[in-house]
């Protein structure tokens, strides 16, 4: 059966401030009134590749019974305003849902859903709670934007921040009246910063950048002023205002995505939310993939592993989910099937998609622990992962020199242009004489994780600051050595995001590492595998072991620091993984 469709171009929506932003409205032609499904993007809403075939069609929701709202971000393309990214989401969704609630074509009943930033502006929708806002679904976003998107364990997320934000410089160039000289001098350095990247995230100070001069992307030193959480992050902190979501949240995440923290926090807040309804709804899906493979023609891949047909992502999974999931809470005219579990995860290793009842599964907290491997000093593979806690042995030690950090290989990046993200193998990386290795002994049956992974690590410095990081392998039989996660903690927040403290050098301080969660399935013949570090670089920036702000210190102040890493009977180091049956 066909269906007719109507669409409306460039309305110009007002918000409560006065100020108009472009909106095009997808609806059936038939007259009458239809649930309505909203979608907010910084993108441009006339790039058919952002609008249409990132999640699902307009069209194909049309064809559904649906109107779906189409709008750009305030200060975006062809919408008024000036666009901050986070901080006028909440108020522009919800004026957004509510002014879509009230037309003509609406029964009144609205979902809201998006992508990456276009998940933003759906979960910051979802918290400010408009009234006639029905469900949501969010799919490789963020919901702390301090942790898990701007920050990661206090280290500023360097590659993401400066390829996404040289990116976004282009509309922004576009709207600040320069005269022609003037705008192909700007255009001229963004080229630069996009076309030549390594020179770019080399810079120092971090602080008054040269690409961004002239109010290209005024946001990015703001960021760096607040390095620490405080009020200025706890605005826009949709976990830390989660009580106020009144609707059911369907949530899409992968292994991955540099926004996975967002989405395991957020399930954490749903959990324990105080309306029933919300904490029995809420559903959450965790794919295989890296954030930029719903983008490309890999979706069922992350690096250089293939995870197969089951593993597509994109639309060929999302549409499906999210229009089923408006079907039930939007339109009200489908139910859960009986029975049906609420986390759907895919282990890798094994290659299987599994369902539990919450996330994370029934899983052991098991501890290995470092150990010298009976060397004095552990060097490229010596040490050794343990579940027995070591006795009375001697410290590991490196020098990490911000000048000659430790490159980038794989895992939870976004800058493609800048580091592979995804599966890509790590033995280079472990030959380095400022790279720790443990490695646990050859698997004689397989050994599945599935939950939340930590490291805690005693360790000193020379330094008054220094990052500490931790990765987590499964070295195959051929040699390959997978990297399955990674984490960083910036010491001077080592006591919380919220506060900092400096270190007393040479002092031996208690650090956790997040490297957040996995489930992943190390097969027989296989090795659990421990990297430490001190930089993973460009994902984040180098930590210059000074005491001072590091966002404006220069190249010249930067110092070397002696590391330790202490394994002994009463500073035991080891990682946590979560051991599933």
């Amino acid at each position: 059966m066909s269906t007719s469709l109507t669409v409306e171009r460039d309305l110009l929506i007002p918000m409560r401030d006065g100020v108009k932003l472009a909106t095009d409205i997808y609806r059936p032609a038939a007259a009458g009134r239809y649930p309505v499904l909203v979608h907010r993007t910084p993108y441009s809403k006339d790039d058919w590749w952002v609008v249409g075939t990132l999640m699902f069609s307009p069209v194909a929701a049309v064809e559904r019974g649906y109107v779906v709202v189409v709008q750009d971000s305030r200060g975006r393309f062809k919408s008024e305003g000036e666009w901050v990214p986070f901080f006028c989401e909440g108020s522009d969704g919800y004026d957004t849902v509510e002014w879509a609630a009230a037309q003509p074509w609406s029964d009144g009943r609205v979902g809201i859903y998006g992508s990456s930033y276009n998940g933003v502006t759906t979960i910051q929708a979802l918290v400010a709670a408009p009234p006639h806002l029905k469900a949501c679904v969010s799919y490789m976003t963020g919901a702390n934007y301090h942790q898990g998107w701007v920050y990661s364990g206090g280290a500023f997320e360097l590659a993401f921040n400066l390829w996404w934000a040289l990116h976004q410089g282009w509309d922004t160039v576009s709207r600040l009246g320069l005269n022609e000289p003037e705008l192909e001098q700007m255009l001229a350095r963004l080229t630069l910063g996009v076309t030549e990247p390594r020179e770019a995230i080399r810079h120092l100070p971090q602080l008054n950048h040269p690409l961004f001069q002239g109010g290209i992307a005024r946001y990015y030193d703001e960021w760096l002023a607040h390095p620490k959480y405080d009020g200025y992050w706890e605005q826009v902190d949709a976990v830390a205002h989660a009580v106020n979501i009144k609707v059911p949240v369907l949530q899409i995440s992968c292994w991955y995505d540099g926004f996975l923290k967002g989405h395991l926090d957020l399930n954490e807040a749903l959990k324990s939310h105080p309306d029933r309804r919300v904490r029995d709804t809420h559903e959450l899906v965790i794919g295989p993939w890296e954030h930029m493979s719903y983008l490309g023609v890999r979706k069922s891949a992350a690096g250089e592993r293939e995870f197969g047909p089951a593993a597509v992502s994109g639309p060929t999974m999302v549409a499906p989910l999210a229009l089923e999931w408006f079907d039930r809470w939007v339109a009200e005219k489908q139910t859960a099937a009986p029975g049906a579990k609420r986390v759907r995860y895919f282990v890798m290793g094994s290659n299987a998609w599994h369902e539990a009842d919450a996330w994370p599964p029934p899983h052991t907290a098991t501890r290995y622990y470092l150990r010298s491997g009976g060397r004095a000093n552990t060097r490229c593979g010596d040490g050794v992962l343990e579940t027995e806690a070591p006795g009375n042995e001697p410290a590991d030690s490196y020098v990490y020199d911000p000048a000659s950090p430790v490159p980038t290989a794989g895992g939870r990046s976004m800058a493609p242009s800048l580091c592979p993200a995804g599966v890509q193998d790590q033995a280079e990386v472990e030959q380095r004489d400022d790279v720790l290795v443990y490695t646990a002994p050859r698997l004689t049956v397989p050994l599945t994780i599935a939950g939340p992974v930590s490291v805690a690590l005693f360790a000193s410095s020379s330094a008054p600051d220094t990052d500490f990081t931790g990765k987590l392998v499964d070295v195959q039989p051929d040699g390959y050595c997978a990297g399955i996660a990674e984490g960083i903690i910036r010491a001077r927040y080592r006591n919380g995001m919220d506060r900092e403290v400096l270190l007393t050098p040479g002092e031996v301080v208690e650090l956790s590492i997040d490297l957040l969660a996995v489930a992943h399935t190390f097969q027989t013949g296989h090795r659990v595998r421990l990297e430490i570090s001190s930089s993973n670089f460009p994902k984040y920036d180098r930590n210059l072991n000074v005491a001072a702000p590091l966002a404006a210190v220069s190249a010249a102040d930067m110092r070397r620091a002696a590391q330790q890493v202490f394994h002994e009977r009463r500073r035991a180091s080891y990682i946590t993984l979560p051991v599933v049956s």
